[in-house]
């Protein structure tokens, strides 16, 4: 169930997110099927694209992508303080903490890819109509 629940989160926020571009776009008052599956395309393809995008995020700082670039501001920002407490004296000790820190990240690029797989499907109805 626990991981059902983030799915379902990231659904959810998606289709509030897909609900937002499609009343900004005013769908409800267009008449023409080309124009509706238009705007539900462009709608599911863009909450898709920055879920899958956030996915790819996270999977990327858990490979240590970035890692470089936190210990390198940390190590500076610890150098202007009067008592400088450094918790790692090393970039190495630095990686080997954050180990146990990876976060989950299948759940964000499968949901972009459901999103993203619904605006093809709207894609395929907006040609159809074209």
């Amino acid at each position: 169930m626990r991981s059902v629940k983030k799915y379902l989160i990231t659904a959810v926020i998606g289709l509030l997110a897909v609900g937002a571009i499609v009343w900004s776009k005013d769908l409800f008052a267009q008449t023409a099927p080309v124009t509706v599956f238009h705007i539900l395309c462009d709608a599911f393809f863009a909450v898709g694209v920055v879920i899958f995008a956030a996915g790819v995020l996270v999977f990327s700082s858990n490979e240590g992508t970035f890692d470089i670039f936190v210990y390198g501001v940390s190590s500076f920002v610890d150098m202007f303080r009067k008592k400088s407490q450094k918790k790692y004296n090393t970039f190495y000790e630095y990686r080997e903490s954050r180990e146990d820190l990876k976060l989950p990240f299948g759940f964000l690029m499968l949901t972009g890819a459901v999103f993203i797989a619904v605006s093809l499907v709207m894609l395929y109805f907006y040609n159809l109509y074209k």
